[in-house]
């Protein structure tokens, strides 16, 4: 014999299908969007009008200056020997091996990279490439 709870949940249960069969999710439901004509279809923009979006936006430079990148980028050495028997990952920005007696770029997440990599980098975004942490404080 069933109880009123059960009756009530699937009813309930039953009439949440209804609703999400009609919903947006299933193209049933056309919800105003005011700022339609605001948004930008980017995808299926021509290369010039790309270059004549790109004029009128601007550059927003997310980067540090060189001469913070100097002064905050904690730089050492690389050692194989100091690694033991850990796998050394390559620089995630240029792809190539970590070789004894080169420049470390060391992040405030404890990242590294080759210093000269890491310096391109944070001048044109100070994220760490990662794990996207905020790469040098200021």
């Amino acid at each position: 014999m069933s109880t009123f709870a059960d009756i009530c949940g699937d009813l309930l249960c039953f009439h949440i299908y209804l609703f999400l069969k009609q919903s947006i999710f299933y193209g049933g439901v056309e919800i105003h969007d005011r700022h339609r004509d605001m948004r930008l279809d980017i995808d299926n923009m021509s290369y010039e009008e790309l270059l004549a979006l790109e004029e009128r936006i601007g550059n927003v430079s997310t980067g540090l200056t060189e001469n913070d990148v100097m002064k905050l980028l904690k730089q050492r050495k690389f050692s194989s020997w100091r690694l033991s028997s850990m796998e050394y990952e390559p620089c995630c920005i240029c792809q190539e091996e970590y070789v004894d007696g080169d420049d470390l770029g060391t992040l405030h997440c404890g990242h590294d990279f080759h210093a000269s990599c890491i310096r391109q980098w944070l001048v044109v975004k100070n994220l760490c490439p990662i794990c996207k942490s905020t790469a040098l404080k200021t």
